[in-house]
């Protein structure tokens, strides 16, 4: 996607409120919204150009925490992340459709996200993520989690996929196939979840919309 194109966008008005009419609904009725090929593809192809423009050495391994509580965990995930700062046209226009998501499901249902924040994932094959939920121990700030997906002819035998949990006692749970196009909106605190591992490199994006939960001096969410 050249400078033409991405300037042609206005995302506030292009997107297709049906989409987000079905994630509302979703969340209504069960709490999370599995959108196959939802994602619209001048947001895709935008991603896709992002990503590939990263370098190896801006991705970092992943971790655990926050802050001081920050820890990497190997044995918890393998992946390794690049934040998605909107310094590229195409990271704005991500973080731009991500902004009308919040302001629709805010006027729908009154959630009150504040802001959102957003990687890119890379999981080499073997790797994973083992069942967890979004929201840290002992804050609510991160209400609702938004998992894209950026992979190409992804069958069931190439695996990595997201397995959301209804509840804690949930060890079936429901499986999402992570293939270019499809993505996942969850209820962060609602739903654990995990990453298998694949056979194949697995790239996707992952965000979270946050409530505002600053205290006295506490920012939070942090600046």
């Amino acid at each position: 996607m050249n400078r033409e194109q991405l300037a042609s966008y206005q995302p506030l008005h292009v997107f297709d409120e049906a989409i987000f009419e079905n994630i509302v609904d979703d969340l209504v009725t069960s709490g999370f919204s599995i959108q196959e090929n939802g994602l619209p593809d001048f947001i895709t192809q935008a991603l896709l150009t992002c990503q590939r423009s990263i370098s190896e050495a801006e991705y970092k391994k992943a971790g655990i925490g926050r802050a001081e509580n920050y820890q990497k965990a190997e044995k918890v995930r393998g992946d390794e992340i690049c934040w998605i700062t909107g310094s590229s046209e195409e990271g704005a226009l991500w973080l731009s459709w991500c902004e009308a998501m919040k302001q629709y499901i805010n006027r729908s249902l009154f959630m009150g996200l504040f802001s959102f924040e957003s990687h890119f994932a890379c999981y080499e094959p073997g790797k994973f993520y083992k069942r967890h939920v979004d929201a840290f121990k002992g804050q609510g700030n991160r209400v609702l989690s938004l998992v894209a997906y950026l992979n190409d002819s992804w069958e069931e035998a190439d695996g990595g996929e997201l397995v959301l949990y209804f509840d804690e006692n949930d060890q079936i749970g429901t499986k999402v196939l992570p293939a270019k196009g499809t993505f996942v909106v969850f209820l962060s605190e609602a739903f654990p979840h995990e990453v298998l591992p694949s056979v194949r490199t697995r790239h996707s994006v992952a965000g979270w919309f946050r409530v505002n939960g600053t205290v006295n001096d506490s920012i939070d969410p942090p600046r």
